[in-house]
């Protein structure tokens, strides 16, 4: 009997420091899983909600540098990038397919079938769709969020009414919403941030959009460049914030960034890229992105590349 009571007493000391240390197990492994996960590891699949660290790849490069030299400049990137890669009105979408494919196998791809230079030349929301529709059909393998509609609000520059812009943006969200449910595939929209003057994006975005997709889509991305409005800085713990109240389970982040000032120079890129590629966590749903759109211009090659370096080396674990 007595050793039966020793016993008992022994596992009622012992008991609390085995759930202690089972607690503490747990506890330590899933730290380790969110640090991975914002860690972006480079092995990780599918792609998430919890960070993006974007870059943009145009075809102005054509002639310039080279494919591999691209996958080089991704593949030496202390993580694993998501790419946007914009695709020109002249070529279609199957052309794409092998620049996809490469890219694909290095990074993660935002894939922008429509410029906002580009979406006048499509004169209403079916041939909008038709662009979509054909990409999707050739690219789909290789495409990890689809950015649906590129400075949707710049009617200054798209030219074109309000209504038939929401139009577009609308059809294409409802037929790649059908056709990538229940995938780890995601849908994005990039609105412009417009500086005092003009009219507020946030409230282009809460009269255009509809309602399925101020409550569905996954991400937010604004874009800004503050050389081409006079070095204008935004509130953007504001813009956020508002953001936020119109699609409360979207991703929020920056959708472009770049330094466009003719006397542009490699101290004032490093500048602008550090600063950006740094900001800090604006809300619970904010996802980083940034998108600089000129990497390929100024980060490629990247061996000794000074901007490159501040890029690859920003603070993106929030």
């Amino acid at each position: 009997m007595k050793i039966k009571y020793i016993l008992l007493l022994v596992l009622l000391i012992i008991s609390p420091a085995l759930f202690s240390l089972r607690y503490n197990s747990q506890l330590y492994n899933g730290i380790s899983e969110k640090s991975k996960n914002n860690n972006l590891d480079k092995n990780s699949e599918p792609h998430t909600k919890d960070f993006i660290y974007g870059i943009t790849i145009d075809d102005s490069w054509e002639n310039e540098v080279s494919v591999d030299e691209i996958l080089d400049a991704i593949s030496a990137m202390y993580v694993k990038p998501t790419v946007r890669i914009v695709m020109s009105y002249e070529v279609s979408a199957a052309e794409y397919t092998d620049l996809f494919e490469k890219i694909h196998e290095k990074a993660y791809i935002m894939a922008c079938p429509v410029d906002s230079y580009e979406m006048n030349r499509y004169p209403d929301a079916e041939s909008y769709l038709k662009r979509f529709q054909d990409s999707y059909a050739a690219l789909s393998p290789y495409v990890d969020i689809w950015e649906i509609g590129n400075e949707i609000n710049g009617i200054d520059w798209i030219k074109q009414e309000n209504e038939l812009i929401a139009s577009k943006i609308n059809s294409v969200y409802h037929f790649l919403n059908s056709k990538i449910n229940n995938t780890f595939t995601k849908i994005a929209i990039t609105a412009y941030y417009m500086p005092p003057g003009s009219m507020e994006m946030e409230s282009w975005l809460d009269r255009y959009m509809d309602d399925d997709i101020k409550s569905g889509i996954d991400y937010v991305l604004v874009s800004y460049y503050e050389d081409d409005n006079d070095g204008f800085q935004p509130d953007w713990d504001m813009v956020f914030k508002r953001l936020e109240k119109i699609f409360p389970n979207s991703g929020l982040g920056i959708g472009e960034c770049g330094n466009t000032a003719e006397d542009a120079d490699i101290n004032s890129k490093k500048e602008m890229a550090h600063r950006y590629y740094n900001m800090p966590k604006y809300t619970e749903n904010y996802i980083g992105g940034y998108f600089w759109w000129y990497w390929v211009q100024d980060c490629v090659p990247y061996e000794n590349n000074e901007l490159w370096e501040v890029i690859n080396s920003a603070e993106y674990q929030k």
